[in-house]
Parts: C-alpha cells; structure tokens; sequence
C-alpha cells in the first residue's frame, strides 16, 4: 500500500469525462514472417500475462478513504481481468494510417475503470500491408515521461527472441485493502505530512520570492485563441515523422537544440493554421514545456515534472529568426526551471484535497469562469527521447513510437514527440471541437521542417553563386 503523492492525486481530482487524464503510445508494428494476425493476438497476451509482476503499474489500483476526504492510495490486487485490459479490435479496409489515427482518437476518449488497474492494451488488425497496431492507454496519474519509458520496459523487448527465464515476472502479493488498514495507513500519513508542512512552507516561500523577483515585467500576457477555450470529451489524433539526424543537424547549423527546433516546428504549424482563419493574435503564443524534476537513478512511477513556459514568437514571419528567439526564450525559461520545480512540494496533507480539486475542475468546465482565469500557455510541447535502437513486442518489431497526450480546458492542443530508432515521431492530440483538422496541423509540421531546410540552404546557393563569380572575374 502507497500513498498518493500530490502531482499524481490532482491528475485523479482534475479528471472529467471532458478532460481526461490518461496518456498513450502507437506502436505499428511489423510481424515475424509467417505469423498471422489473430496468432500474434494470442502471442501478446501470453506475453502480457507472463510479465504482469514485471511493472507495478500491471498490478495496482486506486482505494479510496471514505467520504474521499484524502488523497486514495496504491495498492497491490492479484484481480487483473485480461480480458478486460487487453482487447482486439480491426480497422476497416483499406485500414489507412488516416484510420487509425481516427481509431486511436476514439479510443482516447473514455474514461478507464476507476475500479481497476488504470491500464488497457489494444491490438488493431486490418492495417493496410499486414502490419498491426498496439495502442498502450494507460493514467498519468502515477507516470511522467520517465516512468512511462520503465513501465514500457515491462513488455517490450530489445530483441525478437529473449531466453525463456526473461519471459516471466512473478507477480506481487496482493494488499489487505480493508476500511481499517486505509483509515490506519491514511492517518499515518497525514500525520507525517504535518509534520514535514512547516519546512515545506519556508521553502515555498523562498522559490516564490525568488521567481517574483526574476519575473520580467516586459514579458506579454498570453493571449487567448481559439484553441484556448472549454474542450469537450471529443478528441482527435493525427502523427508526423522526421529524420532525427536531418533534425539534429538543422538543429546545429541553426544554433539550436532539437528541443528548441520542436518548438519551432511548434510554432511555424500554429502560425500557418491561425493566420489562414484570420485569427493570429499580435501577442505571441507561449508554450507549456514539461521539465524533469527527477533525481538522476529514481526509478519510482510517479510524476516528477515541473512545467516551463516559453515564448514562441508566433508574430515572426521569418522562421529562421522566430526559431533564434525561441532558443534564446527557451534558454531564458530554463534558467528559473529548478525555481517552479521547488515550487511544487513533493506531498503535502490532503484532508479535503480531493472535494477542493475536484470542485474547481468543474468549476473551470464552465465558459464564463475559464474565460477569465489567466492562461499560463496555449499550447503543451513536449520532447522525450527513446529508444536508440529497434524494439519488439512479442517478437514483432516496433516501426512507429508515437505519444497520445492529454488536453484541458484553456489548452486544447498537446504535441508530444517521441525519438526512436532514428526519427522524431510527433503524436498531435486535439479537441476534435476545437480542431477538427488535426491531420492538416501535422502536415503544417512536416512542412515547416522543409521551410527550415530550405533557409539554411539558401546562404549556402548565394556563397557557392559569389565564388563561382570570382573564379570567372579571375578567367577573364
């Protein structure tokens, strides 16, 4: 039995059927030669089932106190219904990747069970050239970009074929859920939390004064767009692919990081779908770019991120200039990123917690109050690295490694890229209310990375049209 930190309990309260709170990966995946679809099913099941023990995401669930009066707790059940928690669904033809991606976004809508471990696995047949799909849906509360890389671990593997003593994970004895144990446990908790509350505060108070006090008072307030107002349970998704070395090389000769070229990417998309509606704003657009706050070594599965915000430069026309200052943004927002990271307390006592939270994210659902609660960023981006080298998931391999984010209300577009194997895979999640032409965005993407491309080339045609014009001034 565990209890709950803060980050990962307001991502339970702040949950709604519009909003909710889980996140995913899209594998394609290409089969072993010789297996059919419906026996590569079978294959992964056994797969899942062998290695259940192998994540304590597989094994826990939510146990709540009475009346909800704190935070709930993790524990341990050996009640884990496969059929339930892995499904088998097929596309129909011609199963186009435009499909699934509408597949997937249906998927992302629901809510999972309270009552059971917050996972699902889905395998999708019927893609076009025999390939198939896993979709992994799992809470957020509990997993960061980091521990959603280790609980991925738990079933996917470095090579097709592993040793039979690598295949199986002995699963945990179950906790005693009873009222008395998490009435016990619950108030221990709360104790010990009081006791650490006044520390907490002093250092609060501290990063508080210090951001106050390297806030800029040039910085402009965030506009609000259309892709910032109330969402509705509706979702689309649609994915993007790029060189990572063709990015990491742009990225170079720009003076820039890859994450800094993300938000470029970010921005330019933004620029192009807000222009052609006519509703640019003058203010630039800023983005929410989550920050590990993990201690290199930690392993725990919980949320260990703080978020920065970013300017975006959304009124630049020129995209080799707007990228050179949303690096310099960047590099500005990173430097206070360890002061928004002590601003958010490990735990603190939760008695009334959940009525609290839970009262204001309905409160929020409502346009006349999200209107005027100040936005702190328009957009989510995100960029976590992966894997360098090929995966497998019951002996298939892994093509694609795409991220399914969350939105919220104010926020109604997260782009998450995920590198793998030697591309940048981008995952576009939407409000299908607020845009429903998700697939264009990403193409806006893919075409602001050629636009980049093509600027950085042309001092490099000018330099070699100047040399050519010498060598036949000295001809002649």
């Amino acid at each position: 039995m565990k209890p709950i930190k803060l980050l990962d309990a307001a991502f339970l309260h702040a949950e709604t059927v519009a909003t909710t709170m889980h996140v995913g990966a899209l594998f394609v995946l290409e089969l072993p030669r010789g297996r059919s679809r419906r026996s590569f099913y079978q294959r992964f099941r056994a797969v899942i089932a062998s290695r259940l023990g192998a994540s304590e995401v597989f094994t826990r669930r939510l146990a709540g106190l009475p009346l909800a009066l704190a935070n709930p707790f993790w524990v341990t059940t050996d009640d884990i219904d496969l059929d339930h928690h892995v499904r088998r669904s097929v596309l129909p033809k011609p199963g186009s990747r435009r499909q699934l991606e509408n597949r997937i976004a249906q998927l992302h809508e629901p809510l999972l069970a309270r009552d059971r471990p917050l996972w699902e696995l889905h395998i999708i047949e019927g893609l076009a050239g025999g390939q198939v799909a896993l979709y992994v849906k799992v809470h957020h509360a509990g997993l960061d970009g980091h521990s959603a890389q280790l609980f991925l671990q738990a079933f996917v593997d470095t090579a097709p074929r592993l040793p039979a003593a690598a295949s199986h994970a002995p699963r945990p004895q179950p906790d005693s859920a009873s009222l008395a144990s998490l009435l016990l446990a619950g108030a221990r908790h709360q104790v010990t939390e009081m006791r650490r509350l006044p520390q907490r505060v002093v250092e609060f108070g501290a990063a508080a004064a210090r951001l106050m006090r390297a806030q800029d008072d040039s910085t402009p307030p965030t506009p609000r767009t259309l892709l910032n107002e109330v969402i509705s349970e509706r979702r689309s998704f649609s994915t993007a692919e790029l060189p990572l070395d063709a990015a990491r090389e742009l990225a170079s000769r720009a003076r820039a990081t890859v994450n800094d070229l993300v938000l470029g990417l970010s921005a330019g998309a933004l620029r192009r779908w807000l222009l052609e509606r006519g509703l640019l704003p003058s203010q630039p657009l800023f983005a929410g770019v989550p920050v590990s706050a993990r201690a290199h070594g930690d392993t725990e599965h919980s949320i260990q991120v703080a978020f920065i915000s970013v300017n975006l430069h959304t009124g630049a026309a020129d995209p080799l200039g707007r990228l050179a200052a949303i690096h310099q943004s960047a590099d500005t927002a990173k430097q206070s990123a360890a002061t928004y990271k002590s601003l958010i307390p490990d735990d603190v006592p939760s008695i009334g917690l959940p009525w609290l939270l839970g009262g204001i994210a309905r409160l929020v659902s409502h346009p006349d109050v999200a209107d005027r609660v100040p936005l702190p960023f328009n957009v989510i981006v995100s960029n976590v690295p992966g894997p360098s080298m090929p995966i497998y998931v019951a002996g298939a391999r892994v093509l694609t490694y795409l991220p399914i984010s969350i939105v919220y209300h104010g926020v109604g577009v997260n782009i998450s890229v995920y590198s793998y194997d030697g591309k940048l895979f981008v995952g576009i999640t939407s409000c299908a209310d607020l845009m429903p032409d998700v697939d264009q965005f990403a193409r806006y993407m893919t075409d602001e990375f050629a636009t980049l491309q093509a600027a950085l080339e042309k001092p490099k045609r000018k330099s070699r049209g100047k040399a050519a014009a010498r060598r036949s001034r000295r001809r002649t």
